[in-house]
């Protein structure tokens, strides 16, 4: 019997300590060349390049985004898609991540993505 709440707690312990990790990309809108992500130029790269990554789902939210460009020491301000993952944490999830933000970098000409990593609690409230 000791040996079976043993395990029964130890097993209880192991899986509260699987990390959930909630990361927030935040993508700014605007080209450093000139103009603007268009909402076609968006929605391509999210279906085709995000939803690759991650078909098991995500959330996209618009921002207003303000810092400090690094070139010209300019604070400018622009519109944001922020992109919310809720997963495991694993190698494969944070490669995935970082090949969606140098996806965007290259080919919006973007000097950086915002990233932003917390361990979180989370379950679903069904019925």
């Amino acid at each position: 019997m000791k040996i079976v709440c043993l395990l029964v707690f130890s097993s209880v312990i192991l899986l509260s300590c699987a990390t959930t990790q909630r990361t927030d990309l935040y993508f700014g809108r605007n080209i450093p060349t000139g103009g603007q992500v268009s909402n076609e130029q968006w929605q391509h790269f999210s279906d085709s390049i995000i939803t690759h990554f991650f078909p098991e789902g995500y959330t996209e939210s618009d921002a207003v985004g303000k810092w400090q460009d690094t070139k010209t020491q300019v604070t400018i301000a622009e519109p944001t898609k922020v992109v919310t993952f809720v997963g495991a944490k694993s190698a494969k999830r944070n490669k995935a991540l970082d090949s969606i933000a140098t996806a965007y970098m290259k080919m919006f000409a973007q000097q950086a993505v915002l990233r932003v990593n917390a361990k979180i609690t989370m379950k679903f409230v069904s019925q």
